[in-house]
């Protein structure tokens, strides 16, 4: 005989926002625009927990994702549908009224060396998570972040041409239904196309002397980034009902701290 100690009462009558399982690594393969990719990400699966209830059937949580993935060699189409799937399978498992599923992982993309034209591959952050809520459509929250670099345009200003430059990092965060969720690669281009220059794993000298040259031409406060992500984004995704939010982050060449600035728009707004 089996005790489900999960379906007693608790001591302390409370609802729980979120509970489930944190930083699950697992496997899985998409193919999205022709791409395919290897994705090795960390999960967390988590729904809300009522007063009477004292715990969530963890084992389920896990089962949900295991089952959708269960086949290795599946190539999936998205991200966000592997997500809206595996919260579909966990609703039948579990009751829950809001339930997410979240994906940290590295994302590999090609570049090419801007004179050279070397072929790179690059590598980003990725934050992908689904929630799944009673009454309401699927949400998907994604958001991009990207090394690149910025030389400030104030130090330029007053120092006869002479100024600091540093690596940066921009992020982009995207949240709406799926049919307005756009692909990683736009999101990539939107930043690199932000900074002062963009930045490459692999630099031959004649590809060094042109980035350099890029961004001196184009000195850039972190506000500038910000704002740029933001603006591009509005751009880009004007067709789309989507909340956007941009961060740039500078690590500064001559301080011992970082500098950010944050923003946000709506796509098809004035916000």
């Amino acid at each position: 005989m089996v005790i489900d100690t999960q379906n007693e009462r608790p001591k302390h009558r409370i609802q729980l926002s979120k509970v489930g399982v944190k930083n699950l690594k697992t496997f899985m393969i998409t193919e999205r625009s022709g791409v395919r990719h290897h994705i090795l990400p960390k999960v967390d699966i988590t729904i809300d927990l009522p007063a009477e209830q004292k715990g969530v059937h963890m084992s389920r949580l896990v089962e949900s994702m295991t089952e959708e993935l269960s086949d290795q060699f599946r190539v999936h189409s998205s991200i966000e549908h592997i997500q809206m799937r595996i919260l579909e399978g966990l609703s039948k498992k579990h009751s829950f009224k809001r339930g997410e599923v979240k994906f940290e992982f590295e994302f590999g993309y090609e570049s090419h060396t801007p004179v050279s034209g070397k072929r790179t591959w690059e590598v980003c952050d990725v934050t992908a998570s689904t929630t799944m809520e009673e009454g309401k459509p699927f949400m998907h929250d994604v958001e991009v972040k990207v090394i690149g670099n910025t030389v400030c345009p104030h130090c330029m200003a007053n120092n006869a041409g002479l100024t600091h430059i540093q690596r940066a990092f921009g992020k982009l965060r995207v949240v709406g239904e799926i049919d307005a969720i756009p692909t990683y690669g736009t999101m990539i281009d939107i930043i690199e196309q932000s900074f002062s220059s963009k930045t490459y794993s692999l630099l031959k000298l004649e590809d060094e002397v042109h980035v350099t040259k890029e961004m001196h031409d184009n000195p850039l406060l972190v506000e500038d980034v910000c704002r740029n992500i933001l603006q591009h984004a509005k751009d880009k995704y004007s067709d789309r009902d989507l909340e956007m939010f941009a961060e740039a982050r500078s690590l500064e060449s001559i301080h011992k701290h970082d500098v950010i600035a944050q923003g946000r728009v709506l796509s098809n707004g004035d916000e």
